[in-house]
């Protein structure tokens, strides 16, 4: 609960995340018809050795890998959408924006993210209220008022039941809380979720937790991330056009990581519903909240082992759901 063991045990993301790169130069041209230094062929680039913007004719970006942040990578989309990786970490978070304007010819990308001990630094005064903290942070793009997103499961190597999964994502759409007496914020926003089926493809998130390229199913599930950085709990990706999501895929490390889906947790395990109740915040249109005063909201950046406070939503996460969707 909120009230319990966020206090303890969640650290928010610093506020003084690193961007990647400078945020006003475009790419120059190495000369005619040569490409810069940093847009080496093949491979994957690095974000931080690249302006902010770059334009396609310098360096066509579509269809290349790109790292950015704590190693999060992506695949910049060749489709003409944009792209939202979050990587969600034991000490931190990691988000890598990839915009793509193909009217400009210009793909700007922007990384940020930090690393924190786990555990609340004791220096550190008392983070607000999640029933009266009213902050959020919304992403660029959003699901179309009154949408019911359909979702797909995908077990993984350990067969994962995917009741806690299942848990975790209507925590999120239905506005599941411990600050009311109905346990439920109202009125509900104007979105919801449906489950669809198993998945027999996973989700398109590759072992070194990359967003891959869409192919139009919502699917979240379980991935052995093997290349990923050890810390990493689950990666999320979030397609968009425009103003609209149009695909999001979730993935929770299934190799290396201890979870707990009820009764006593074992020391050193997380919360499968936590953590997918905070990854399906991503997935509705939320972005991560910052600093240590808003550390007991769901959208907090971290979380601690056998915390389970992200499941039940803080007024600030409430509060960006009906921003973006209104009331139902």
């Amino acid at each position: 609960m909120h009230a319990l063991s966020r206090a303890a045990l969640a650290v928010a993301l610093p506020a003084a995340a690193a961007l990647a790169g400078p945020v006003t130069a475009a790419a120059p041209a190495a000369g005619a018809g040569r490409a810069p230094a940093w847009c080496r062929p093949g491979g994957t680039l690095n974000a931080r050795a690249m302006p902010q913007r770059v334009r396609i004719s310098d360096c066509d970006l579509r269809g290349r890998t790109v790292r950015g942040a704590n190693g999060l990578t992506a695949v910049v989309p060749a489709d003409g959408t944009s792209l939202i990786a979050h990587a969600l970490r034991t000490g931190g978070g990691t988000e890598l924006r990839v915009a793509v304007d193909a009217r400009a010819r210009e793909v700007t990308i922007i990384s940020r993210g930090g690393r924190v001990p786990e555990g609340r630094p004791r220096a550190s005064r008392a983070p607000l209220d999640p029933c009266q903290d009213t902050t959020y942070r919304a992403e660029p793009a959003r699901w179309p008022k009154g949408t019911t997103v359909e979702w797909r499961y995908r077990a993984g190597a350990t067969g994962q039941r995917r009741d806690a999964v299942a848990r975790g994502v209507a925590n999120m759409a239905g506005a599941n809380t411990d600050c009311t007496a109905g346990r439920r914020f109202a009125p509900s926003p104007d979105v919801r979720q449906r489950y669809a089926g198993e998945s027999s493809a996973g989700p398109n998130i590759t072992a070194d937790a990359t967003c891959g390229v869409r192919d139009g199913v919502n699917t979240f599930g379980w991935r052995s991330m093997t290349g990923a950085e050890s810390d990493v709990l689950a990666a999320t990706c979030i397609w968009y056009s425009g103003p609209s999501t149009v695909e999001t895929d979730m993935a929770l490390q299934e190799r290396g990581k201890r979870w707990w889906t009820g009764g006593p947790c074992v020391p050193g395990s997380y919360s499968v519903e936590s953590v997918v109740t905070h990854e399906s915040g991503h997935v509705f249109g939320l972005a991560h909240v910052e600093g240590p005063d808003h550390s007991r909201l769901t959208m907090t950046p971290s979380t601690g082992s056998c915390d389970d406070s992200m499941s039940t939503l803080g007024r600030g996460d409430y509060e960006g759901l009906i921003s973006l969707y209104g009331e139902r």
